[in-house]
């Protein structure tokens, strides 16, 4: 199973369009906040693909703030970040994703991609689709699950 991991578009619609087109093969997408707007009209282009998506501290409409998915044999934890400090460290939101029983967390937020296994949690920030920080490129990240339970975080660097 592939599932396409996108945060912080906002308000590029047409890179989150590019990203969803380049990756048509994913069984699911979920985008991780602050481009709540362009997700939906996206989502609507493409009816026949799963989308998952969580409120960011930049989206201004009522909606989850995280989200938890099963998938592939997976639980996986989804949330900006913004409500567990992750700019200072990701105890809390590791934390938050063991007591929901979770192998897998993904949150945003920083703009700086990032991938790790901690004590058997799997990490992924996919980093920015809009405005990275540092001297990053624009980046999505993807996630392969195997039926014998592997998972591959990437880090996939947007290119125009």
């Amino acid at each position: 199973m592939k599932i396409t991991v996108i945060s912080d578009s906002h308000r590029n619609f047409h890179r989150l369009k590019s990203v969803v087109e380049r990756n048509l093969d994913s069984d699911l997408f979920i985008h991780l906040g602050d481009g709540m707007l362009e997700v939906v009209d996206v989502s609507k282009m493409f009816p026949e693909k799963s989308f998952v998506f969580v409120k960011g501290n930049s989206d201004f409409i009522r909606y989850k703030e995280e989200r938890v998915v099963e998938i592939g044999g997976h639980r996986i934890f989804c949330s900006h970040g913004h409500n567990y400090d992750v700019h200072w460290g990701l105890d809390s939101i590791i934390r938050r994703a063991y007591s929901e029983r979770c192998n897998i967390v993904l949150f945003g937020h920083t703009h700086i991609y990032r991938t790790d296994c901690v004590n058997g949690m799997y990490i992924m920030n996919p980093g920015s689709i809009d405005r990275p920080r540092g001297k990053n490129r624009p980046t999505y990240g993807t996630i392969l699950l195997s039926p014998d339970g592997n998972v591959s975080l990437n880090i996939i660097a947007f290119k125009s």
